[in-house]
């Protein structure tokens, strides 16, 4: 699974998607992956999207990549998860520090006390993978990827 979790920490944009009154929806976010696949987001609580999933935590999602000069060298991970708004300060702390190794320009920007404060209701939310299928051509060859059911610790 290590190579999943690799991958997903360093990439930057996923997909997620939810379900609402209307049916299906997809939004890209811009992420941050912990070591244990934990991925924090930040999102105003009246997007689309967030809605959802305050009615309805379960999501799949998708991070993709793939060579342009060569399309045997693709990688993505799919899953499945439950997403929430972080509980506290200190799972607010984490995801802001993990969005800041990706994103250095938010530094000054984005700290807890913005989140805490911001007008437009921006927040940030935590997805806890329970299931990833990893594809990677390189690794798998013509497996093509592999499949994991994730046993999340309560937090």
């Amino acid at each position: 699974m290590q190579p999943a979790m690799d991958f997903l920490k360093n990439q930057q944009l996923m997909a997620i998607a939810c379900v609402d009154e209307h049916g299906p929806w997809i939004a890209n976010v811009y992420y941050g992956a912990g070591d244990d696949g934990r991925t924090y987001f930040i999102s105003q609580e009246k997007n689309r999207h967030s809605a959802a999933i305050l009615n309805d935590p379960n999501v799949a999602f998708t991070v993709a990549w793939f060579d342009p000069k060569n399309h045997t060298n693709r990688k993505a991970v799919q899953g499945l998860g439950m997403c929430r708004l972080a509980k506290n300060l200190a799972e607010i702390a984490v995801g802001i520090k993990l969005l800041y190794n990706k994103f250095p320009d938010l530094r000054a920007i984005l700290t807890v006390k913005w989140i805490k404060t911001n007008a437009w209701g921006s927040k940030v939310w935590v997805l806890t993978p329970t299931y990833l299928k990893y594809w990677d051509d390189e690794l798998y060859g013509e497996d093509e990827s592999k499949e994991f059911f994730i046993k999340q610790t309560a937090r």
